[in-house]
């Protein structure tokens, strides 16, 4: 799973067209109240990485859990890519 996004601007002062984003991490916790919510850190590369491919952007998302479950998907990690897609800054973005 990943993304792929026109990026007008970058880390780097330049842009990058089709550039290659992947959710790094995604992890629950609970908040006040009993809230539980999803932190999900997400690396954006210049094409698709290998392990020694430098990162050009990241992001950290925070979503309430009930947000990223009533996303369309089978599997957690799923939803979660799907709700990132949904976020101001990945707007015309596509699942690659």
């Amino acid at each position: 799973m990943a993304i792929q996004l026109d990026l007008e601007t970058s880390n780097f002062g330049i842009p990058f067209t089709g550039a290659y984003f992947r959710i790094v991490s995604a992890t629950v916790s609970r908040q006040r109240n009993s809230i539980f919510g999803v932190m999900m850190d997400v690396i954006g590369y210049a094409t698709v990485p290998n392990d020694d491919t430098k990162d050009i952007d990241f992001k950290r998302y925070l979503a309430p859990i009930d947000e990223v479950e009533s996303q369309k998907g089978v599997e957690f990690l799923a939803k979660c890519y799907q709700w990132v897609m949904a976020q101001p800054d990945m707007l015309g973005s596509v699942a690659v």
